[in-house]
């Protein structure tokens, strides 16, 4: 375990040793709590050095996400979805070990409800997303076409790729 300690500009009150809030008249200050009115704030950080990536134990499969579901091993009859075989879907730890990452589950949502940083990042894929909704979408799970997303997924990987 290492230790970082150091003396910072306390972030309270921006080094003055003063704070002015909305309790405190004009030409008024308090001593700042957090650095007792020295301006400075003693910092102190621990850490493990990164030594290389850990096993966990009990694991046998890896994915992206879950979305708005809760996953597991082997068959699971998702309502409104259907079954999925959760043991072709991801990756086995043993291939996320050895680099392999899983993709997601599309079955399991759109795009924008699994990856939605992703989705901002492509051109164009949001704007995409509104038309296909039939206006704009601004609560994911009420979208008009997510009973469609197989279209919503093409357009996605395809920005992916590019």
């Amino acid at each position: 375990m290492k230790k970082i300690e150091m003396t910072i500009e306390c972030p309270s009150c921006k080094g003055t040793g003063l704070y002015q809030g909305m309790a405190e008249g004009n030409e008024v200050a308090v001593v700042c709590k957090d650095c007792g009115g020295t301006g400075a704030f003693k910092y102190s950080y621990s850490y493990n050095e990164f030594t290389g990536r850990k096993t966990k134990k009990g694991v046998k499969r890896v994915y992206l996400t879950g979305g708005t579901y809760r996953i597991g091993t082997g068959v699971i009859n998702y309502d409104g979805i259907g079954p999925v075989n959760m043991d072709i879907e991801g990756v086995s730890y043993k291939e996320f070990l050895e680099g392999k990452m899983p993709k997601h589950i599309e079955k399991l949502g759109c795009p924008m409800l699994l990856d939605q940083s992703a989705c901002h990042s492509i051109k164009g894929f949001t704007d995409r997303c509104n038309k296909l909704h039939g206006g704009w979408l601004s609560w994911i799970p009420d979208c008009k076409n997510r009973k469609n997303s197989s279209e919503c997924w093409k357009i996605f990987n395809k920005g992916k790729t590019q």
